[in-house]
């Protein structure tokens, strides 16, 4: 029955007396919506007290796997059909067309297994039909042709994240203005690029929850464990993941996963984050152990990788020293203002560092940091090139991947050279792996002065003069 505030409970209502469950033990049963989803259909469907139309014009519902988002994507998609507006266009959208089939087939199940439902209905391979009310539901995807002159009521965005333009978005969104009441719902389980369209919309959503924006149109909710929280944590678990607290998903079965596979891949689709990455090139956890409160010591032997940025990267000036079987790492990361690259400052810096430690080297790319590099020379700093080819930095990010997981290397967990080294990707190579940004895009340069750094540092040089220029 429509509650005076939300069609929430009506949503519900059509779902449980016509849909059943299609997947899992329970298959075959009459479908029941558990208390968070219902608080979940309540809140999507709210109405506006004053205009009496739904609140929500455009919605974002972000979950980890295995928590039911297409089956409640074919229940909304279903109500939007039967109980939207007359002449209703539902949609199913994705990146591609399998993947936006996978609501579409959802439906056309429960409508094939319901002799009510399929009465009504004309089913076809793509498309649905309701002569009664003259509505349809179509399938629609990123990689198929943009169809237009489209005027949805309903389009439920399946895995959002996977988009990398937002043109099929903006054209179902734009579509619907002429509507009275349309409603555009992404569900998906997080991605691995925050600038991406679904991340610039998942950090949208962010700032409408915290009252940073203020949009009323637009509803939010996230299911998420805490930041870099222990994926052991079964308390994190079900803060994640709340058919884990119904019965509905099986705590072996999070905890296998856990075990076996990478941390990346856990954290996105079990525990509901986002990630730096979709592979950190290091191993679950073994940069965190390396956290301790060490700091370089004055005037003893240091060893420093640069790396320097392009217009729009930040710069990276990493310190190494070695104390005993330790590797004292100390980060400075500068940022680019927007019309330049600031190399007085990394300059400065340098020469700062050689004043308080005994620098032994200062390795750099000669690509993009040569004419400093001849000028602090000139001023006594032992500069070092070095080459970002893979033949240099293959062995290189070998070497610092061992000293890390060995736990050899100290830092002292400082958020913004956390979050560069552990946004580095592995990209293969004919010689082998190498650092990258991978797909995320996500700045790295922290992690490629550490390589350096600690290449330089664990190659134990003599106390000679180092040579004024050699490609090492």
């Amino acid at each position: 029955m429509r509650s005076a505030l939300s069609d929430g409970p009506e949503v519900v209502e059509f779902a449980e007396s016509y849909c059943s469950v299609t997947k899992g033990f329970l298959a075959g049963q009459s479908l029941v919506f558990t208390d968070w989803q219902k608080w979940l259909m309540r809140g999507l469907y709210e109405r506006d007290p004053v205009t009496k139309r739904l609140r929500y014009r455009r919605a974002l519902i972000m979950l980890p796997r295995k928590n039911g988002k297409s089956l409640m994507g074919s229940a909304i998609a279903l109500y939007g059909m039967f109980a939207g507006e007359p002449g209703a266009e539902v949609y199913s959208a994705a990146g591609d067309r399998q993947q936006a089939r996978i609501v579409f087939g959802e439906v056309k199940q429960q409508i094939l297994s319901n002799p009510l439902l399929a009465a009504e209905c004309k089913v076809y391979r793509d498309a649905i039909e309701v002569p009664l009310f003259g509505s349809v539901y179509r399938v629609l995807s990123a990689d198929g042709k943009l169809a237009q002159g489209l005027n949805p009521t309903t389009v439920i965005f399946d895995e959002l994240h996977v988009q990398r333009t937002t043109d099929l978005y903006d054209a179902l969104t734009l579509g619907s203005g002429a509507r009275k009441e349309p409603l555009v719902v992404g569900i998906t389980t997080p991605g691995y690029d925050l600038d991406s369209p679904c991340g610039l919309l998942y950090q949208y959503g962010k700032k409408c929850a915290s009252g940073e924006l203020d949009d009323p149109t637009f509803g939010f909710w996230s299911w998420e464990s805490d930041e870099d929280c222990d994926i052991f944590d079964q308390a994190q678990w079900r803060q994640a993941n709340p058919n884990l607290a119904e019965g509905l998903m099986d705590l072996g079965d999070m905890e296998s996963a856990a075990k076996q596979t990478s941390e990346m891949a856990y954290r996105r689709y079990r525990l509901g984050q986002w990630v730096r990455s979709q592979e950190s090139w290091l191993p679950a956890g073994a940069w965190e152990l390396c956290r301790g409160d060490q700091e370089l010591i004055p005037h003893e032997p240091t060893w420093v990788g640069v790396d320097m940025a392009l217009k729009h990267d930040t710069i990276a000036v990493v310190a190494v020293q070695k104390q005993g079987d330790l590797f004292v790492t100390e980060p400075h990361i500068i940022q680019p203002d927007s019309q330049s690259v600031d190399v007085a400052a990394v300059e400065h810096l340098l020469r700062e560092l050689h004043m308080k430690y005994s620098l032994k080297e200062v390795a750099f790319d000669p690509a993009f940091f040569q004419r400093s590099a001849e000028v602090l020379q000139d001023d006594g700093l032992p500069m070092v090139e070095f080459p970002q080819s893979a033949a240099r930095m293959v062995p290189a990010c070998g070497q610092a991947y061992e000293l890390i997981v060995t736990g050899k290397v100290r830092h002292r967990g400082q958020p913004t050279f956390t979050d560069q080294v552990l946004s580095a990707a592995q990209r293969m190579t004919d010689n082998g792996w190498r650092l990258s940004k991978g797909k995320s895009k996500r700045k790295i340069d922290a992690a490629i002065a550490l390589v350096m750094a600690l290449d330089r540092a664990s190659t134990n040089p003599p106390e000679e003069i180092v040579p004024m220029f050699y490609d090492v």
